[in-house]
């Protein structure tokens, strides 16, 4: 009997160590790889989802055969669910291939935030250029870097005049050359950086900075000669005021122990390299009513409308999405025009994405609106909702206006559900809009889903079926105990 009842015992935390993997979330990290067969031109990319992730991870990336690294791009999602701010993190290595060919990604791990995703690997087929172009391989022309001797630091900046709220990029890199008749090794880098960050960093301006987690020499020819880039520090700054930025002159200590030929040396020498001070001019912008108040960049709308035609008292989803090159993280909803009675707009549900990619910030931010109008007719949204910006590339003012309409009662509202304005925002595959299902009311949209099509996730299916032989196994413990 207790042979039975040890079996028994043993089948239960069997089916309870099921249950455990059955019942672990879905939400952790995962890793997916870009297209396979591209061309010489095109990168290569590994990108880690990070899912509700505020803070930037730390991730390795593999080392790719016949492919260099060439930068890291990280992209932020900002959601509300359940009237929480769910952050989300994609952080995406690109790799550029040296030659054409037939190329092989063996498997790997990566680490994030202690814990281990895998990828099976693939077999990666870069195609040559078109025509008779010649790629350089990882070579890299920089035309704006004036070389400081065989071995120098530099500050550069990518632009040396912009408008307040306009972005600029800074990087900070060490340069040296191949033929460099020295080693030179880098000492407490992480100390060292912390030092010069604090003094290169302008005041009063915003910071969207780029992780550097892979310290790899980048090979780059400046002026005919071949040298290697070390980037030790990445960031966009968007200045608040119309201060110009002055970065000043900072420093950098290296060892350098022995020559590459020759004897070698006595003693291990520390050398120091410095960058030259930096000024990058900041513009008033022009005078308009909200001159300060207004975002700068280069922004388009992209808007989407759940369904055009509805019946007074009905609600509708709008998505009023800012895309484009900016301090995404900070833009403002629209401004509200006319507010009567005949539309109720509730406030917006927001979400937006960043894209950094070292040198400028792109991304999108979503207002996500529920419509409620209470008068037949045609009601235009252009005059509800505007955005006004300035554009540093044309140097002017520009507003964003809605193109869409609602149609409120006459028709045939029942058929509201499959308007033609769906086409404005469904996919190419007829799959329903992102902003569709991004609400937080339970019923809206319910017409246009389809019930027919339920699929049934296996890790749901797993546990089901496992909670279910744990009852069984429970009432067979008790049959057996109460005979006994």
């Amino acid at each position: 009997m207790f042979l039975v009842i040890f079996r028994k015992t043993f089948v239960l935390y069997f089916f309870n160590v099921l249950v455990s993997l059955a019942q672990v979330s879905d939400n952790g990290p995962s890793i997916e790889l870009g297209t396979t067969t591209f061309p010489i031109e095109r990168p290569f990319a590994i990108s880690v989802i990070i899912p509700n992730s505020e803070t930037r991870a730390t991730v390795h990336f593999p080392d790719i055969d016949g492919f260099t690294k060439k930068g890291i791009l990280t992209s932020t999602t900002s959601s509300e669910v359940a009237g929480e701010n769910v952050v989300s993190q994609v952080i995406t290595q690109n790799y550029q291939a040296r030659a054409p060919g037939r190329f092989r990604l063996p498997p790997f791990k990566i680490t994030v935030n202690d814990k281990t995703v895998e990828s099976e690997g693939a077999i990666l087929v870069v195609q040559p250029a078109a025509g008779t172009q010649n790629v350089a391989g990882s070579q890299l022309t920089t035309k704006d870097i004036t070389p400081n001797g065989a071995a120098f630091l530099s500050l550069r900046t990518s632009k040396n005049t912009i408008f307040s709220g306009e972005g600029v990029a800074m990087t900070l890199s060490f340069f040296v050359a191949d033929n460099y008749p020295y080693v030179l090794n880098f000492v407490a880098l992480d100390r060292q950086l912390q030092v010069i960050t604090k003094k290169i960093r302008p005041t009063n301006a915003w910071e969207e900075n780029l992780p550097i987690n892979d310290l790899k020499p980048i090979p780059v020819t400046i002026k005919g000669k071949k040298f290697r880039e070390f980037r030790l520090y990445q960031s966009v700054f968007f200045p608040l005021s119309n201060q110009s930025l002055r970065i000043p002159s900072v420093s950098l200590q290296l060892a350098r122990p022995r020559p590459v030929i020759g004897p070698p040396s006595p003693k291990t020498d520390m050398v120091t390299f410095a960058n030259k001070p930096v000024q990058v001019t900041v513009k008033l912008l022009p005078k308009h009513p909200l001159r300060g108040r207004v975002p700068v960049g280069e922004f388009r709308l992209e808007e989407s409308l759940e369904r055009q035609h509805m019946a007074i008292g009905k609600s509708v989803r709008y998505a009023f999405t800012i895309a484009g090159e900016g301090n995404i993280a900070t833009l403002s909803a629209p401004t509200l025009l006319n507010p009567n009675a005949e539309l109720d707009i509730f406030p917006p549900e927001e979400r937006h994405t960043i894209n950094h990619n070292g040198h400028q910030i792109t991304g999108q931010k979503t207002f996500t609106y529920f419509l409620v109008p209470h008068q037949n007719g045609s009601l235009p949204l252009a005059n509800r909702f505007q955005w006004i910006y300035f554009d540093p590339k044309k140097a002017r003012y520009d507003t964003l206006l809605p193109q869409f309409r609602l149609q409120v009662g006459g028709g045939d509202v029942a058929a509201s559900g499959k308007d033609v304005s769906a086409t404005n925002v469904a996919g190419i595959n007829g799959e329903a809009p992102l902003v569709v299902a991004s609400g937080n009311s339970l019923y809206a949209g319910i017409e246009t889903m389809d019930s027919t099509q339920q699929s049934i996730p296996v890790s749901a299916l797993i546990r089901a079926v496992a909670n279910v032989l744990i009852i069984i196994m429970l009432l067979g413990m008790i049959v057996v105990f109460i005979r006994k």
